[in-house]
């Protein structure tokens, strides 16, 4: 045994031989937990045991869209941290708590909607035996309600608020985004900032917009109290250092902190919606619905160069299935000297025409791009590079541009709206984002990539 490796146990021995001394050992015992999302998800979480976290969550949690296998010894008791309490700072809400006995254990979680009034406490059903292994398993139920979602989610405090600013967040904006923390009396907030330098003062207004979905679903809330505080600080401040550097003088805020819709990034405190810049409405939806949703960001002329550069993309991959099938074809084995000469010249004529649709969809692209970029208002380009830039932010989603990952150099890509594939339910990520900007705040120990 190497020197700094412990026993699995210890005994006393004796010095008779053949004889038997006992060695007794712990039943260790599978707890599983599952977990039933309304819709794809992938939840942060921690696992507690006799409540101590487990050391491979001690830097930051794991995710999980549906389970979560453990293996623990007969008698302990096992607890989760979930959300923005998972977060390593947090965990104050431990949740699903289960005392195993000397059977396997299996919880599943149910999301429900609506005002529902279960607690987090799972509720014992049946005992079955497991064919594959001999194990006797119970079973245990719980739910998730929008009540629990509220409970596991982190609310900052003031005294929270500066270390999670940006660098040269002024004084003014420090003490407006403390504020929300301390608790706003209307669901705005002004924000006067004196001049700078050769920069004349300037003045922001940010009016918060209340969401059904935490309305309908949490027994007791309200939008200023229970749903504000639960977005990390820096999210607010880098909304508001963007617009007070290019005299933006108004922010509509839509959707802060929800518990039962949307991607993990609003339900754990990280994702913030903006839906007018000033007095640009973040709305492209007439690129691919047309007049029905009219807007000043989309030109007629971009709504025919777009369908310009679709038709161009449709035909340059259908060129290119053409030059992979000519190809292959033409390396054929076995093939006569008539074969392999038409085969040769299909090849040829597939290349020509692969040069020519790729050089016809570059054009499109370029003058959809010219198009689209002259209809932008510099403010909003102005305002979404600054966000860009900020070290808080780590996706930036808007009806322009989408950029997933703001860490990895990549410059952001044109949002085009495109639809999920056939037998896809639901919108894309890009049709989510043709009518609003969303930012993540990069917090990679509650979301890590």
């Amino acid at each position: 045994m190497a020197k700094d490796q412990k026993s699995d146990f210890s005994c006393l021995t004796n010095d008779k031989p053949n004889s038997v001394v006992d060695a007794p050992c712990k039943k260790t015992c599978k707890v599983t937990y599952r977990f039933v999302f309304r819709t794809s998800l992938s939840m942060p979480y921690a696992v507690a045991v006799n409540g101590k976290v487990l050391a491979a969550f001690k830097d930051r949690p794991k995710r999980t869209d549906d389970k979560i296998p453990l293996v623990v010894d007969a008698g302990q008791s096992v607890a989760l941290y979930l959300n923005s309490d998972a977060h390593p700072a947090y965990r104050q809400h431990p949740v699903y708590e289960v005392m195993v006995g000397d059977n396997d254990v299996e919880i599943v979680i149910t999301e429900v909607a609506g005002k529902q009034t279960f607690t987090d406490a799972p509720e014992a059903g049946k005992a079955t035996k497991d064919a594959s292994t001999g194990r006797t398993v119970q079973h245990m139920t719980a739910k998730l309600t929008g009540d629990i979602w509220m409970k596991v989610s982190h609310k900052y405090a003031p005294s929270e608020v500066e270390a999670m600013l940006p660098p040269q967040t002024s004084p003014e904006v420090t003490s407006a985004v403390k504020s929300i923390y301390a608790g706003l009396n209307t669901p705005a907030l002004q924000i006067h900032q004196p001049p700078l330098g050769e920069q004349a003062a300037r003045a922001l207004t940010i009016k918060f917009i209340d969401s059904d979905n935490p309305k309908q679903n949490i027994t007791t809330y309200n939008l200023l109290k229970d749903g504000l505080p639960r977005v990390h600080p820096g999210g607010y401040a880098a909304l508001f250092n963007a617009a007070l550097e290019h005299g933006i003088e108004t922010l509509r805020v839509t959707s802060c902190w929800r518990p039962m819709l949307g991607s993990i990034a609003h339900r754990a405190g990280l994702g913030l919606d903006v839906d007018y810049v000033g007095t640009t409405p973040m709305n492209r939806q007439e690129l691919r619905l047309g007049k029905a949703k009219d807007t000043p960001n989309v030109s007629d002329d971009e709504v025919r160069l777009f369908k310009e550069y679709e038709d161009a993309t449709v035909a340059d991959k259908k060129a290119d299935a053409e030059l992979v099938a000519a190809t292959k074809a033409a390396s054929a084995p076995g093939l006569s000297a008539e074969q392999s000469r038409q085969a040769q010249q299909r090849k040829t004529a597939a290349e020509k025409d692969k040069d020519k649709t790729s050089r016809t969809q570059d054009k499109a692209q370029g003058a959809w791009d010219k198009e689209r970029n002259a209809n932008e208002p510099p403010k909003v380009r102005l305002f979404r590079a600054s966000l860009l830039q900020c070290q808080c932010v780590s996706q930036l989603f808007d009806p322009w541009f989408m950029d997933a990952n703001t860490k990895d150099g990549q410059e952001p890509e044109p949002n085009l709206q495109r639809p999920l594939p056939p037998g896809r339910k639901g919108l894309s990520n890009e049709e989510l984002h043709a009518h609003h900007l969303h930012v993540t705040v990069y917090e990679p120990k509650i979301l890590q990539g």
